[in-house]
């Protein structure tokens, strides 16, 4: 099997895909999700309870039925990085990116030489084949603007060469910003930094993101410019709709 990542394909054509987030450490999850429709999945490292091995089998679940597996990973280490790669992620999102020495760090991290230092250890990624002669191709690197340093910064760290997307963090940026849970999207202040955030990725022609609750807000921002769609996450669908259908049971 060919390393292959036609999301990046599809993004740098200009295209909208959307995906969505896996917190539930579920690999049946995770196969649903991909056996339904979406482009894409993030395994999430970084909140959800999901170990290494554990995050290997989502990804082949993932993968199994045509969508690209995704990371987000905890840290910024190159070590952690590298290990969640060598498990067969074909992207990963990094969270916290506030400046352009950050973003320059991550590159070293995921690209192997000459453009980066990823160190070429052996693991799933191996299955691929000339997995280390296509991967600084393939693989996607993500980071994640979540307060008013990378807002500031942003058209700084999208110029990096080696990264890809400019994916948002709304919630975090939102407390970053002073705003509590409940202003946090519907705050104008903090939907300019939204808007900010995509035109600073516009500027130096790479793709933005974001994570929407629900197909209203994935049109709003589809309308905008905004090409990585995360529309919600496997325990928020799970719970509206345990919480809809129960709502509608007469008792």
């Amino acid at each position: 099997m060919r390393l292959e990542n036609p999301l990046k394909v599809a993004l740098n054509a200009g295209k909208v895909s959307v995906g969505s987030w896996l917190n539930l450490a579920s690999t049946l999850a995770a196969e649903v999700l991909a056996t339904e429709g979406f482009e894409w999945l993030t395994v999430d490292m970084e909140h959800g309870p999901w170990a290494l091995d554990d995050a290997a089998n989502g990804f082949r679940a993932i993968e199994s039925r045509g969508a690209v597996p995704l990371a987000r990973v905890w840290s910024h280490k190159s070590e952690d990085i590298a290990r969640v790669l060598d498990a067969g992620a074909l992207g990963v999102v990094i969270p916290h990116v506030s400046n352009r020495a950050q973003a320059e760090a991550l590159v070293q991290a995921v690209r192997y030489p000459p453009l980066g230092q990823r160190s070429a250890g052996t693991g799933r990624n191996q299955t691929f084949v000339d997995y280390p002669a296509v991967a600084n191709e393939q693989i996607l690197l993500i980071p994640q603007i979540e307060d008013l340093e990378g807002v500031d910064q942003i058209q700084e760290i999208m110029a990096v060469p080696g990264i890809d997307v400019g994916f948002i963090g709304p919630h975090d940026l939102g407390l970053s910003m002073g705003l509590k849970a409940e202003q946090i999207g519907n705050d104008p202040e903090h939907e300019r930094a939204l808007m900010r955030i995509l035109e600073g990725c516009q500027a130096v022609g790479k793709p933005a993101g974001l994570p929407v609750r629900d197909v209203a807000a994935a049109n709003k921002w589809i309308s905008r410019g905004m090409q990585m769609i995360d529309l919600s996450n496997d325990l928020a669908m799970l719970r509206s709709s345990v919480r809809s259908q129960l709502a509608q049971v007469k008792r």
